[in-house]
């Protein structure tokens, strides 16, 4: 059992529409919505980024705060740097701009 929110897609035998195949499986860790009232309140500085792609080269010992995220607003799925294993982190979506955690 994987930890909380986090999600095995084999897509390889995706039937889920909107669902993209590959050959591999994935971790994707699904964010939920922030409320508009909560937005306000984030730390900024503290702040992940869901990106397109991983970064063609990472800071040794960060793979462990890294990884894919899927935002709850658009569902665009990418790589999120600054993850924790122990909470939910504030995370913004570099697609949509929305707010979300995971």
């Amino acid at each position: 059992m994987l930890p909380h929110g986090q999600e095995r897609l084999d897509h390889g035998s995706a039937s889920i529409p909107g669902e993209f195949k590959m050959a591999s499986d994935l971790t994707i860790k699904r964010g939920t919505k922030t409320d508009p009232a909560d937005v306000a309140k984030i730390d900024k500085s503290k702040l992940g980024i869901l990106l397109a792609k991983p970064p063609q080269t990472e800071t040794e010992g960060q793979a462990m705060y890294s990884g894919y995220t899927q935002c709850p607003w658009c569902g665009h799925v990418g790589w999120t740097v600054g993850l924790d294993t122990n909470y939910y982190v504030d995370i913004v979506c570099g697609a949509c701009g929305g707010y979300f955690r995971a």
